[in-house]
């Protein structure tokens, strides 16, 4: 297991040779860049450095990550406040031949080595924590609501934080802005201002966003000898300023706009009001002071929601980048959760995040790692829910990416093609860890008109149950738990009344194989399905045994020929299967479950698909 979570700590190794030559060509590249050398990196972080003098290290840095920590310590050993410092010729000088103390340094962390500078200088670490973020997602149920939530988070966590260092330091000194974290090292005496001047600048845009930032002082030397300790310190007090933070019931200011991916967004002319005691009618929680547009008419809103309202109006976020990873275009014609829905009606959440994680960031050992694990979780996230979506859907690639970032998914497609795009996804994710870590999926099917947030709560539900079944089984594949809700009466989310789920991936793949199949043949009546599945809700197991055993005496060899491949995803013997399957989890006043449950309510969520999907 230990080697396992090492490999995914670092670039996958590749011949001395092959990296010279790559060395050679970024190097000629550079030398024609004006400036935006971070840029040409980006295409290099998942190819192993080799330093010359050394090659023998265990978990190599990336490329893009040795350069960017050559730079960065340049610029803190040498930080002069007001001093222009030259990035570019930094850059440059790490790829020229030879070495010097810094690469030398470099190298002594990469190795797990005691790393010393000799002109050791002491810094401020900052770390900084959007959290609560589905509840700052999911106050209403209209999706441009909820996408220029999104879009507000993705926003401050990206742009704003760079910005901010640009303007202040340089973008280096971020070792990692993602997921709704951001890790940073400053020049010393700087940490408590910043921590100050981003909450303030978060909470100015997002108002009503949960953020929060702390920092620690240490010398780089300690730093990078002792990373684990320095790291739980760091994130010990951040847990406790969230503990301690207060925040305004109905925070409003003056800000008139913001700019986000080049595009202006404003708020100058949306049209204020003032009426003591109006709720706003889209949250249904703060005071309301604008009035903004909607299908409906216009509704009374709090500036949180206004801003949400505004910015959702550009569906392009996650849009563009599923061209950028795909090449295609998705559909972008989706202006309301109705415009996913499949022919039936039905719509459906997945909310999947990683397992073991924990386990892997108590492994790693020194920035290089942390940057290096950061970007290959949500690079290898998009791109696993992208390839998903494209392979099942082909051209007629319609969703709504709520969260997509670090190993956090939270997506909505339409509910025929639910369950094939969630083990694509668990697929692709566990593949692309070698399966050292995995992903598990909740997923949660509904008609279209049903509240998103009682959607989410239920898919959290889900989720909770599949990663509890890849914890107690210790799977080496991603796990996943569904459920279809048929009708608005209340369910009990505690009495499961499935066979099979949850399930490892693998189970579920079989599963969405022996159903399509059955779709596909002739013959196999669906008519006949509901006849065991009603059967087996009325009768006594007794009963029902005798039933199913008449029934089999009557089907076709073809008929019984899939009954046995679906007896095998659950793990039984055919040969002695009489029609109901005793389940550990199933509730105590009723231990049989069946299976026909599972392939009646799941024939509608598998195959549907655009027809040229590839």
């Amino acid at each position: 297991m230990a080697q396992r979570v090492m490999n995914v700590l670092g670039p996958k190794p590749i011949s001395f040779s092959e990296f010279e030559s790559l060395k050679r060509q970024l190097k000629s590249k550079m030398e024609n860049a004006r400036g935006d050398v971070e840029a040409l990196l980006e295409d290099y972080w998942d190819v192993p450095y080799y330093f010359n003098f050394e090659q023998n290290i265990e978990c190599l840095p990336s490329i893009r990550d040795a350069a960017h920590l050559y730079v960065l310590l340049n610029y803190l050993l040498y930080y002069k406040p007001d001093v222009p410092f030259d990035r570019v010729k930094f850059y440059k000088q790490f790829f020229e031949e030879g070495t010097d103390k810094i690469k030398e340094f470099i190298a002594d962390i990469a190795a797990g080595r005691s790393a010393k500078l000799e002109n050791d200088v002491r810094v401020d670490v900052v770390i900084g924590s959007i959290y609560k973020i589905k509840k700052y997602f999911l106050e209403n149920n209209r999706i441009k609501d909820i996408r220029g939530a999104s879009t507000i988070i993705k926003y401050l966590n990206e742009e704003v934080t760079k910005e901010f260092l640009s303007s202040r330091f340089i973008e280096e000194c971020a070792l990692y802005c993602g997921g709704g974290n951001v890790l940073m090292i400053l020049p010393e005496g700087q940490g408590g201002n910043v921590c100050k001047q981003l909450e303030e600048r978060f909470a100015e845009i997002s108002l009503t966003a949960r953020v929060a930032f702390e920092f620690i002082s240490c010398s780089l030397n300690e730093l990078f000898n002792d990373y684990g300790t320095k790291m739980g310190e760091l994130h010990g007090r951040l847990e406790e300023r969230k503990k301690i933070k207060v925040y305004p019931i109905n925070p409003d200011n003056g800000l008139k706009e913001i700019v986000i991916d080049g595009k202006r967004i404003s708020f100058a002319d949306i049209e204020r009001i003032s009426s003591p005691g109006v709720v706003c009618g889209l949250c249904n929680v703060r005071d309301a002071g604008y009035a903004v547009p909607t299908p409906e008419g216009k509704v009374p809103a709090c500036p949180s929601c206004m801003r949400k309202n505004e910015v959702g109006r550009d569906k392009a976020i996650f849009y563009d980048e599923y061209e950028r990873v795909i090449g295609v275009s998705p559909r972008r014609d989706i202006a309301s959760i109705s415009d996913l829905r499949d022919d039936r009606g039905y719509v459906a959440v997945i909310y999947a995040d990683g397992n073991n994680m924990g386990n892997v960031v108590m492994n790693i050992r020194n920035p290089l790692q942390n940057m290096y694990f950061s970007r290959k979780v949500d690079y290898t996230t998009k791109r696993c829910v992208y390839n998903a979506i494209r392979k099942v859907m082909g051209d007629d690639a319609r969703f709504e990416a709520i969260a997509l970032g670090g190993d956090d998914v939270f997506i909505i497609v339409s509910g025929d093609v639910s369950l094939e795009i969630a083990s694509e996804i668990i697929e692709g994710f566990d593949r692309g860890f070698d399966h050292a870590i995995t992903i598990s999926a909740g997923i949660c099917i509904a008609k279209h008109t049903t509240p998103l947030q009682s959607m989410f709560q239920v898919a959290q539900s889900k989720l909770k149950s599949a990663k509890a079944l890849a914890r107690s089984s210790g799977m080496k594949c991603g796990t996943v738990d569904i459920e279809v809700i048929e009708s608005n009466i209340s369910m009990d989310l505690s009495r499961s009344r499935w066979a099979l789920f949850p399930a490892d991936n693998l189970k579920l793949t079989r599963f969405i194989e022996i159903v399509k199949r059955m779709k596909g043949t002739e013959g196999i009546r669906r008519s006949q399905l509901y006849k065991l599945r009603y059967a087996a809700r009325e009768l006594k197991p007794y009963e029902f045994q005798l039933f199913y055993a008449y029934q089999m005496a009557r089907l076709s060899q073809a008929y019984k020929a899939f009954v046995e491949s679906v007896v095998r995803v659950f793990g039984m013997d055919p040969g002695r299967f009489n029609g109901l399957i005793e389940k550990s989890g199933a509730h105590r006043d009723a231990p049989f479950v069946s299976p026909w449950e599972d392939i009646v309510v799941l024939w509608d969520c598998i195959g549907g698909g655009a027809s040229n999907a590839t």
